[in-house]
């Protein structure tokens, strides 16, 4: 459960990213930077911190490539985007367009709403086990757990109505709240929203509002090749 976002403006792209861990994903995350003979670039990814379990959740590479992604599970047979060593293959890419036919070349398909940039381009991806719908990003997009173009449906939603009403929730607020970025201040001001708190949907949800909640955030800054990264209720 995320909330993603990006934003083209200052000549750089804008990657942002809440991380909501469900009850089978670590909670506790951390930056670590790869950097071997098998990387074809430099690159910084938020990962599970226990190096023997799956666990990469994006990143940035030393061209100014990153990624964001969130798991919207269509089938049971659904691959998703934090298997090792999915993202850190991704990141061996030079531009975004290269990153989006590295993506396109994974077998078994990785699934999720993607967002993949450079400092120049951007593309948006929603990805089931059997299809892939790529559509390049002008300005800016937000993508929750649902698709917006594919119609396959999140079928966690059928045993958790609010999961839906949440998701679509946070779709709604996060375009409000993208439109007025002007700087990565107003990224960080996106990822640590607290509107809808009353119904337990904010962007940043507290562990005492629910028990799937805001556990880090982070922003990539395609250009400048910056990370901003915070735990907790990210402010």
């Amino acid at each position: 459960m995320c909330t993603q976002a990006v934003k083209r403006i200052n000549n750089t792209w804008y990657l942002m990213k809440t991380r909501d861990p469900v009850s089978w994903m670590r909670y506790g995350d951390e930056i670590k930077l790869f950097d071997s003979p098998t990387d074809r670039y430099k690159k910084l990814i938020i990962q599970n911190p226990v190096p023997y379990e799956d666990g990469y959740y994006g990143g940035i590479n030393a061209r100014g490539v990153a990624f964001v992604s969130t798991f919207v599970r269509t089938s049971e047979d659904q691959v998703s985007y934090i298997r090792k060593p999915y993202i850190r293959l991704i990141l061996d890419a030079a531009t975004a367009k290269e990153a989006v036919e590295i993506i396109k070349s994974f077998n078994p398909k990785i699934g999720g709403n993607m967002f993949v940039a450079d400092p120049v381009e951007c593309y948006g991806i929603e990805a089931t086990a059997k299809d892939y719908f790529v559509e390049k990003v002008e300005d800016e997009s937000v993508k929750a757990n649902h698709f917006c173009n594919l119609p396959a449906r999140n079928i966690n939603f059928d045993n958790d109505p609010e999961f839906e009403v949440w998701s679509k929730t946070h779709e709604e607020r996060a375009k409000e709240l993208v439109m007025g970025i002007k700087n990565l201040e107003d990224c960080e001001k996106l990822l640590s929203d607290r509107a809808n708190s009353e119904t337990k949907r904010a962007i940043c949800t507290t562990p005492d509002e629910a028990k799937v909640y805001t556990y880090s955030a982070f922003v990539f800054d395609t250009a400048n090749k910056v990370v901003r990264y915070a735990q907790g209720c990210p402010s």
